[in-house]
């Protein structure tokens, strides 16, 4: 095998299957990259065998073939530092690696490309597409509500409810929930609930603001992005997801609304956030009349009190919250005015944007101990 690149488009593959390179000794091929190269292009893949990350670049192809690269990692720092021009990858044998670079050169290990794992079957039993705006905004709202505790890991993904064209991406932690609610193009009638590795999601996240559709197709077991000359297939995560529908606020619980800027609101909730240094990362908000006033305080630190000018309906309410929380909402949030809807001090309430109803955040309010 033998093929010429360029450098950047070298280093733009490695980049993006470098995700999914193994960082565990269990099988030491999993540490690897595969290239194939064949025609134009030359095809990248790297699989822990959780998730498989494969990308076609452009390549002058002299001889086709299949190489696997041992130490992956290694590889992607090499590239990284190689200098920016031709690029000339061949076997020097049926195992190492020679990669040329002008008059310069260096060789690495490699192991039998049919040691590889295989790519699982592609062809889902649903299928569709979104945006690919689309889909990196609705992902990255909805993130923020997994839980990072692998002792439960239905709670580390997000789940894909899907009934026919329509999908509620949907995420919790059990302190916040987050819905998102998507249209996507399909031929698909059924009904669907899969729960994704929100690690992945928002690696899929990340290329997607750059492509014009992403493309899902789902089986029983794994899940498969297509964007452009980039496909991931990750597993799937297996069990029982909570059930959402009772935890959403009816609209006539609601006893208290509040409308306010997001800019002010993230800025006060930021400076409090250097003196709320306790466990929950305290903020008490204390609604009235055309104000929210805002205080926290840690005894060894000090304390902060801000007024918040918003419009507010409802009877004054001082509410407590993990600042954190509120500061994820504010993070993900394009809106420039949200809406929080409350019905009392210690029930769930929410978040929403003022130009999307498709996405809403919410939360539990903290338990004050000297209100």
């Amino acid at each position: 095998m033998n093929f010429n690149c360029q450098r950047e488009d070298l280093l733009f593959g490695v980049q993006i299957i470098g995700k999914a390179i193994s960082t565990k000794n269990t099988m030491p091929i999993l540490a690897g990259i595969l290239i194939i190269a064949e025609d134009n292009h030359i095809t990248m893949r790297a699989t822990d065998l959780d998730i498989a990350v494969q990308c076609d670049v452009p390549a002058d192809v002299v001889s086709p073939g299949r190489l696997v690269i041992a130490d992956g990692k290694r590889f992607i720092d090499i590239v990284r530092q190689l200098p920016d021009n031709n690029i000339n990858i061949s076997l020097i044998n049926d195992y190492d690696v020679n990669i040329n670079y002008g008059i310069s050169s260096i060789n690495v290990r490699g192991f039998e490309s049919d040691q590889f794992p295989h790519l699982p079957d592609l062809q889902g039993e649903l299928a569709g597409s979104l945006k690919g705006d689309m889909f990196a905004r609705i992902v990255k709202q909805t993130a923020i509500a997994c839980a990072n505790d692998e002792i439960q890991p239905i709670l580390t993904g997000i789940m894909m409810d899907i009934d026919g064209a329509n999908i509620n991406f949907v995420a919790t932690d059990f302190h916040r929930l987050t819905l998102s609610k998507a249209v996507w193009q399909t031929d698909n009638t059924a009904a669907m609930k899969v729960i994704v590795p929100a690690k992945t999601m928002l690696d899929v996240a990340a290329l997607a603001d750059a492509e014009e559709e992403v493309q899902i197709n789902i089986s029983r077991n794994n899940i498969c992005f297509r964007l452009g000359s980039t496909i991931i297939i990750s597993r799937l995560i297996s069990g029982q997801f909570p059930d959402y529908h009772p935890i959403i606020p009816k609209e006539e619980q609601f006893k208290h609304r509040i409308f306010v800027n997001k800019s002010l609101f993230n800025s006060s909730l930021k400076r409090a956030s250097l003196l709320s240094k306790d466990a929950n990362n305290t903020v008490r908000l204390e609604f009235k009349p055309e104000q929210i006033i805002m205080t926290a305080n840690t005894s060894d630190i000090g304390n902060i009190r801000e007024v918040i000018a918003a419009t507010v309906s409802g009877e004054e309410l001082l509410v407590g919250y993990n600042l954190k929380y509120i500061l994820d909402f504010l993070k993900v949030s394009s809106s420039e005015n949200i809406y929080m809807q409350l019905s009392g001090n210690l029930t769930p309430g929410t978040m929403t944007e003022e130009d999307n109803e498709s996405f809403i955040y919410i939360i539990l309010p903290l338990r004050l101990v000297n209100p």
